[in-house]
């Protein structure tokens, strides 16, 4: 038989082989994070007819002669370039933009680990993060307090965690220059002092001492005076008179929200008073005033119930000790002094406070400050707020959000972030090595090397792409183009055989 025809079917077998593979990476465009393969050959035997011979005498060398038996598969390979991201907006979605595969598993203890580039994840009923066979994604998740645990373990979302509440208080130990409660803005110095405003009681039922003005705001908005002979005959605060004048020397009336250890919410309407400026050395003085605002109902002198209003003020309630709400220092009073450049004067501008066990609902009583350091005066539209407040109520997770870095933060319903996890990614030093199985999925060999874990975006590991998935790497047009060539050379192949076959018929003939 000749070498030809022998050397023309391992030539067939090997671009059918190649056909595979082209069909495969075919048949795959369309598949997340797929790698496409490719085929290479090398030749095989060579029959040696005669060997090389040196040079001797007058006479020169001569080279070998040999007769190739063949091509064979030399390799197939699988080409690890970075697909194209494709956008999809979905949170579950990740892609690796660059090296680096995702780690899956599906036993209990994350032992058995299967690595995939394919990050189209979805949220199972227990909250966990899987691929669509239910394999669990694998990072490291986050105690309570936001800290990442050491171990890797099935990622998991839990739509039952809640965020606990925070009081408006200072922390224990102390921490230096920790904002609790820290008012700024300005105060208008073009403010009405109080001394020039008439605050004469009502013509009507006049009490035996005057009346002391408060911040309450009715259905039209306007301040109102607070009777507090009458309150005492009546066990509630009692409102007798709007005086729209007073609104003058209010610079400010705004409203603090602070929470007690079980994260009740507690209101406190602040009132800013100009009292006097001393023309000397130009000296402003503020009288600041504090009230508790209760849910509970009001009465007006006309006997009209004030409830909650449109902006969720209640009853204000003055500082009393039998309520438990105090201010100031002293108690009940404090003021706020300001140079003639604009800048706070007062030696320790903080003010006091304490919502004591009977408004805090079985919480402790409630002790803070309120800092008003940052609060300027010039001729200038009236801002100032408490900007910084410490503390929230307890809130349950609401949505989540995963970033580049891998971290999975949560947002809880009282507007407070945690991190929740952080996605894990694996680095192999020859990720051709890997061995594909099922489900886009690889496992390690012994050429791939064992993988370095490590987080998204630290050094050396690759940043994800949330909302986006890989897709193939297939290039059609070279797909085509190799199928060209192969089918070709296939057809090449044949025709020697074919041609063999016939040398060999006309040697059966010569018998003829």
């Amino acid at each position: 038989m000749m070498r030809s025809m022998f050397s023309a079917v391992s030539a067939l077998s090997a671009h059918q082989m190649k056909m595979d593979v082209i069909g495969n990476n075919i048949a795959n465009v369309n598949t997340v994070a797929f790698k496409g393969s490719r085929v290479t050959f090398k030749e095989t035997f060579n029959q040696t007819l005669k060997g090389a011979g040196a040079g001797s005498g007058g006479r020169g060398g001569t080279n070998p002669m040999q007769v190739g038996l063949g091509v064979d598969v030399g390799a197939v390979d699988v080409l690890h370039k970075v697909g194209t991201p494709e956008r999809t907006d979905n949170p579950t979605d990740l892609m690796i933009d660059g090296d680096g595969f995702f780690m899956v598993s599906d036993d209990v203890n994350s032992i058995n680990k299967y690595y995939t580039r394919a990050g189209n994840f979805v949220l199972d009923d227990d909250g966990y993060l899987v691929t669509q066979d239910g394999l669990k994604v694998l990072g490291y998740m986050a105690d309570e307090t936001g800290r990442l645990k050491t171990s890797l373990e099935g990622l998991q979302i839990d739509k039952s965690a809640v965020y606990p509440p925070q009081a408006t208080k200072p922390s224990v130990p102390p921490i230096p220059g920790e904002d609790i409660v820290t008012f700024t803005g300005n105060l208008n110095s073009d403010t009405e002092l109080m001394d020039k405003i008439d605050t004469a009681t009502p013509a009507t039922n006049p009490p035996t001492t005057p009346l002391v003005p408060i911040a309450g705001k009715s259905k039209t908005g306007g301040i109102y005076q607070f009777d507090e002979n009458q309150s005492k005959a009546a066990g509630k605060p009692v409102y007798v008179k709007e005086n729209d004048d007073f609104n003058q020397a209010v610079g400010k009336e705004t409203t603090v929200q602070v929470f007690d250890d079980f994260g009740n919410l507690h209101k406190i309407k602040m009132m800013f008073t100009k009292k006097s400026v001393d023309t000397g050395t130009g000296t402003s003085t503020w009288q600041v005033d504090a009230f508790y605002i209760d849910k509970s109902d009001a009465m007006l002198a006309n006997g009209e119930t004030l409830g909650w209003t449109k902006d969720g003020d209640g009853k204000i309630t003055p500082a009393t000790s039998a309520n438990g709400f105090q201010y100031g220092n002293p108690a009940g009073s404090f003021t706020l002094e300001f140079d003639k450049d604009g800048k706070v004067k007062t030696t320790d501008p903080k003010m006091p406070f304490t919502i004591g066990t009977d408004l805090t609902d079985g919480a402790d009583a409630l002790s803070f400050e309120m800092d008003f350091t940052q609060l300027t005066q010039f001729s200038d539209q009236s801002t100032a707020e408490a900007t910084k407040v410490k503390g929230y109520k307890q809130g349950s997770l609401d949505k989540f959000s995963i970033a580049t870095n891998g971290e999975i933060t949560g947002t809880f319903s009282n507007g407070e972030t945690r991190l929740l996890g952080n996605v894990a990614i694996a680095n192999f030093e020859n990720s051709a090595g890997l061995e594909k199985t099922q489900s886009n999925m690889y496992i390690e060999t012994r050429n791939s090397g064992i993988p370095t874990i490590g987080l998204p975006s630290a050094s050396g590991f690759s940043q994800l792409k949330p909302g986006s998935l890989e897709m193939a790497n297939v290039d059609l047009g070279r797909e085509f183009t190799n199928m060209i060539t192969t089918q070709r050379g296939f057809q090449a192949n044949s025709k020697v055989i074919t041609t063999t076959d016939e040398m060999l018929q006309e040697l059966v003939n010569l018998k003829r």
